[in-house]
């Protein structure tokens, strides 16, 4: 059966998996945050009514790292819904981290953050496309997504794993070794220590 997940295959070639995280600005964590009040309809109806659709999101990722998770979703839709790409991602990534919705509808809100040109939304994107969750397999689509999010948006883990799909010869004709090789050295001159890791491999091969 052709090579449908991207897993560590054959113990040698590893590919990124999880699904990316990222805040508009750098936030503090705190320690041992307390128990977050109950939400109350004043807050619902008037969250972040005087900021930005970016302060909207970075007011959400300080709650995130509150563990105060409900009022971050309530700041990352609102941005969201102002169509601030990165808080569109944001949303996805925390309701596939508490399972608070459907994987149909988590794709949803990755597929909005890409078409808004955020990164980190067609990476998700793509992933859920190439594992087939909220969806069929459909590698076409996750290469097209992954060659947006590395070419276009210069995304590190994308490069990565457009290296994988070349490689396995998933969602295009034939296996490629050396646009693999393109794409890991890709990936990993933009940080990403999978790339440089698999670049090693595949040139060692």
């Amino acid at each position: 059966m052709k090579r449908a997940i991207f897993q560590a295959i054959s113990h040698v070639i590893i590919f990124t998996l999880v699904a990316a995280f990222a805040s508009g600005c750098a936030a503090q964590k705190k320690a041992n945050p307390g128990t977050p009040m109950p939400i109350t309809n004043a807050e619902i109806k008037h969250i972040c009514d005087d900021k930005t659709p970016k302060e909207c999101n970075n007011t959400g990722v300080k709650f995130e790292n509150d563990k105060d998770y409900e009022r971050a979703k309530l700041c990352y839709q609102k941005a969201c819904d102002d169509n601030e790409g990165i808080a569109c991602s944001n949303l996805g990534s925390l309701h596939q981290k508490l399972k608070s919705k459907e994987e149909r509808e988590i794709l949803t809100i990755f597929a909005k953050s890409c078409k808004l040109g955020n990164k980190y939304g067609c990476y998700n994107e793509a992933n859920f496309y190439r594992l087939g969750r909220g969806t069929e397999h459909d590698f076409a689509a996750a290469r097209r997504l992954y060659e947006k999010s590395c070419l276009q948006l210069e995304h590190a883990q994308s490069c990565s794993n457009l290296g994988g799909m070349h490689q396995f010869s998933l969602g295009v004709k034939t296996a490629d070794l050396e646009a693999a090789k393109k794409f890991y050295k890709m990936g990993c001159e933009m940080g990403d220590e999978i790339g440089c890791r698999n670049l090693s491999l595949i040139s060692n091969e």
